[in-house]
């Protein structure tokens, strides 16, 4: 099945039979953007931008929720 990059627009196939009926993150190829994808019964249900953390390390989750 085509996914569609939320943020570059980038498609790629998930091809895979993991994701038949799968819930959860995928990355995408291209910008490295990371999606939640939702698929039902081979076909791509819904697709979520996730937060990005930019090249920064944080010393406790503290800091990234604020």
């Amino acid at each position: 099945m085509e996914v569609k990059c939320v943020s570059c627009g980038h498609e790629f196939n998930l091809d895979h039979w993991v994701f038949d009926d799968y819930e959860g993150p995928v990355k995408c190829f291209s910008c490295s953007r990371m999606m939640e994808v939702k698929t039902v019964k081979g076909r791509v249900d819904s697709i979520n931008s996730l937060g990005t953390f930019e090249n920064k390390r944080y010393a406790s989750l503290a800091e990234i929720r604020d």
